[in-house]
């Protein structure tokens, strides 16, 4: 084992989630098991993690490298990387290989999936962005591989951390949802938290937008992802956006924002959310949604107010939801639009989103958006309000309490 190529070390907040996901497909050597997430959201953690199981079981049989910080051993390309790996392979029984940040190497497609076809060896990868199940590697692999999403952390797992570190968990909710889940941030002094986050977003943005698409208009980018903050679940389009930049005197083709924009959700900074006719029972084109995978990161960098308090709880119900394994759409109704339909096992829930019911219009609005559905299925509204009040078959919950303690619905 070449000593700097292991996975650094990291916080000690176990991601019992993923590693329960993980578990079942840690003996199988057909599979490789790709665990993608946005930068700095825990990835490598989850690797050791799941290195320090494995060890227990088969101490001297894993292979651990990080691409993104070190120069492994001359690994340039995926004919590298295979004979890298096989020098260490050595007698019987299965070996583990994990190996952070991938996508570093070039063609690692083709080293991944000689791994997996010699036999005998189980193939974890990482990859901060959506490059690495696109194109050869998906081809290679043609379905045997196994996706594990990792977000950063949830509210449940950032109390536990704050608890790790003896921070004070008053205006814990708040402090989320200002300043989102990234691991590393609950370490920091408030004043170097906001720096810290403004780090992340440059090296997302340089590393896996820039870099890697070779955008040129830097700037029109950056006034994409302004846009981007200012209308978190809110539609957005291409055209849409060109119209706002035009007005904005910067000339920025539609094409180039559709560019841009998918640029964004392959570096999973932005989450695109596609609109689902819940009468039809289909999935539309066009009037997408886009939320951030971590606030916090997206608000570093943020023009003018950003955000506010009811987007921000959107966000917050939309990450909960979708690192739970809901597939998450926005919902068309015969009288309007529900905020969410979360899809798990072919069965809807849906749920609202709101700040505060504060008032019978604002009520009246939020529970009216269930109106002509009749199908059955599970309604919900999250709202921030200290005290629920369940209606005409809806079930409203606190933030905090979803959040915390989900009903089985929304687990």
């Amino acid at each position: 084992m070449v000593e700097d190529s292991r996975i650094s070390a990291g916080p000690t907040l176990v991601r019992e989630t993923y590693l329960e996901r993980l578990r079942p497909w840690y003996d199988d050597c057909d599979t490789v098991k790709v665990i993608t997430g946005v930068r700095r959201c825990g990835k490598s953690v989850l690797l050791r993690q799941i290195a320090e199981e494995l060890r227990k079981q088969a101490p001297g049989r894993v292979i651990e490298a990080n691409f993104e910080i070190a120069d492994v051993a001359g690994v340039r390309d995926g004919d590298d990387l295979d004979r890298f790996v096989m020098s260490q392979v050595d007698g019987p029984g299965i070996h583990y290989v994990l190996l952070d940040e991938v996508q570093e190497v070039a063609g690692f497609e083709k080293g991944v999936n000689s791994l997996r076809a010699r036999g005998g060896v189980s193939v974890f990868i990482s990859g901060s962005n959506a490059h690495v199940l696109s194109g050869d590697l998906a081809t290679y692999l043609a379905g045997r591989y196994r996706e594990v999403r990792v977000w950063p952390l949830s509210y449940p797992e950032a109390l536990q951390w704050r608890d790790q570190r003896g921070l004070s968990s008053e205006d814990a909710l708040a402090d989320y949802l200002a300043r989102g889940g990234m691991p590393h941030r609950f370490g920091l002094a408030p004043e170097e938290a906001h720096p810290y986050l403004r780090d992340v977003f440059n090296s997302v943005v340089l590393r896996d937008v820039v870099q890697r698409t070779g955008v040129r208009d830097v700037a029109g980018l950056e006034a994409i992802i302004d846009f981007a903050c200012e209308n978190l679940g809110r539609v957005m389009s291409p055209t849409s956006i060109a119209g706002y930049l035009a007005s904005r005197r910067r000339t920025v083709a539609t094409e180039t924002v559709y560019a841009y924009l998918r640029a964004l959700t392959d570096a999973l900074l932005l989450n695109r959310v596609r609109r689902f006719d819940v009468r039809g029972k289909k999935v539309m084109a066009t009037l997408d949604k886009y939320y951030a995978t971590d606030v916090g990161v997206l608000a570093s960098k943020r023009v003018g107010s950003g955000s506010g308090i009811g987007d921000r709880v959107e966000n917050a119900v939309y990450t909960h939801l979708a690192a739970r394994g809901f597939d998450v759409y926005t919902g068309l109704t015969p009288t309007g639009e529900i905020d969410f339909v979360a899809v798990k096992g072919g069965r809807p829930r849906y749920v609202q989103a709101a700040y505060l019911l504060a008032g019978d219009d604002v009520a009246a609005r939020e529970y009216g958006a269930f109106d002509g559905l009749r199908d059955g299925y599970p309604r919900f509204i999250i709202t921030l309000d200290p005290l629920t009040r369940d209606r005409d078959g809806v079930t409203h919950l606190r933030l905090e309490d979803f959040l915390l303690h989900p009903p089985p619905d929304l687990a």
